[in-house]
């Protein structure tokens, strides 16, 4: 096969983007997941010094109580 016989057309573009692009995800969230491990008792020590200094840690899935608006009823 001639070198000019070779050309991609837009689908086999696309999916090549699309693969390397999944891939490249893939990786960057295991190297995040991996730097995060390695570096778990630093942000430990950091988390108590800030508890000590007044900043509390704020967790985001607890459900916080509303204030509900009372309506009044004709």
């Amino acid at each position: 096969m001639q070198p000019s016989e070779m050309v991609m057309n837009p689908k086999q573009v696309f999916l090549s983007v699309l693969i390397f692009g999944v891939a490249g995800l893939l990786l960057f969230m295991y190297l995040q997941i991996w730097i995060e491990e390695q570096h778990t008792g630093r942000v430990e020590k950091k988390r108590g010094q800030k508890a000590i200094a007044g900043w509390g840690s704020v967790n985001y899935l607890q459900p916080v109580p509303r204030i509900r608006p009372q309506v009044p009823h004709p």
